[in-house]
């Protein structure tokens, strides 16, 4: 088998682009093939994604949805406190910006960021309180009034 490395791929596997550095690519049949570990990559970009200030396109929305294997249903009442339609009409926009509410890719950043950077169970379960505390919150207009014990 002929392999050769290529400084920068641009992998698309995702639904987006990825710039991939130093790949070993792998001819077979003869047509070129990157060798990689596709769930190492997807763990990588799941790290990653909630830092880039750009917005988070329909195909991003998707490919975080199918990391964390939940359903439409399941996503949009876990994880974004939306219906699973908005979520449907999210992912329809491709590499485009969703329309998604800042005040909820916020909150899908923080999901994604729990999931993937907390170790212990106690220190999981202690984030996804604050998280849940979070989503329910009301806020209101009214002038605060916090008392410190």
């Amino acid at each position: 088998m002929k392999t050769k490395n290529i400084k920068k791929y641009k992998y698309e596997g995702f639904g987006f682009p990825i710039e991939l550095r130093n790949v070993t690519m792998a001819q077979i049949d003869g047509e070129w093939h990157p060798k990689i570990d596709v769930r190492r990559v997807a763990n990588t970009v799941i790290k990653e994604l909630p830092l880039q200030k750009e917005r988070l396109t329909g195909h991003q929305i998707k490919f975080i949805r199918a990391y964390f294997e939940m359903s439409l249903r399941d996503f949009a009442q876990e994880v974004v406190n939306e219906s699973h339609t908005a979520v449907a009409k999210w992912e329809k926009f491709g590499n485009k910006p969703s329309n998604m509410d800042v005040n909820i890719e916020m909150m899908l950043r923080l999901y994604i960021i729990e999931k993937t950077s907390v170790v212990t169970k106690k220190q999981q379960q202690s984030f996804f309180e604050l998280y849940k505390t979070l989503r329910e919150m009301e806020l209101t207009t009214e002038p605060p009034s916090l008392s410190v014990a």
